[in-house]
């Protein structure tokens, strides 16, 4: 019934010998009830239904490859705001880094960021998605879910590939619009 080697359960015993079995029989089991209501979050550009306010399909977008630049602008953003950004002459605290994540977690933890990002009232953000060089696919993963998500986000007014120094086509830096 066991696939375990004689050799492995040596090995086992030598690494957990003198651990010492907890004297707790409790088990803690929690409580759950369908009269708690999830917290809304108030006063939130991005809701937790649908994180992003524009519907953009997924076959619209063109995959990108590792070493491509990524470039949006709303029509709005001064030519002058868009060269600050691509040259990376602002300051900002607010960085997120997406490696090791999958896809389904990257999307998560994005949202997350720019919720919390939006509502702090940050202006730049630098988003570090990698090049997807150990990608599964011929494609990076998550810079193509980076390129995908933010131009869903009404507060992103435009974002572009870092310099060098920030990660270049690993990341992208995002100017968000001023809270009103």
């Amino acid at each position: 019934m066991s696939n375990i080697s004689d050799e492995d359960k040596s090995l086992f015993a030598d690494a957990v010998q003198g651990v010492k079995k907890l004297n707790q029989d409790k088990k803690v089991v929690p409580h759950q009830t369908s009269s708690l209501k999830p917290k809304v979050r108030r006063h939130s550009p991005l809701n937790d239904k649908s994180p992003y306010g524009h519907s953009v399909e997924t076959a619209s977008f063109s995959q990108v490859t590792a070493h491509e630049s990524l470039t949006y602008q709303q029509p709005s953003v001064h030519a002058q705001d868009m060269k600050r950004l691509k040259n990376g002459k602002f300051h900002t605290h607010w960085q997120l880094d997406l490696h090791g994540y999958t896809e389904d977690q990257a999307d998560k933890i994005l949202k997350d960021f720019l919720i919390d990002a939006i509502q702090q009232q940050a202006r730049y953000l630098i988003i570090v998605h990698g090049k997807g060089y150990n990608s599964k696919t011929d494609f990076p993963v998550l810079k193509n879910l980076v390129n995908q998500r933010l131009p869903q986000v009404p507060q992103v007014l435009a974002y572009c590939s870092a310099q060098p120094k920030d990660g270049g086509t690993g990341a992208v830096y995002v100017f968000l619009k001023k809270k009103s």
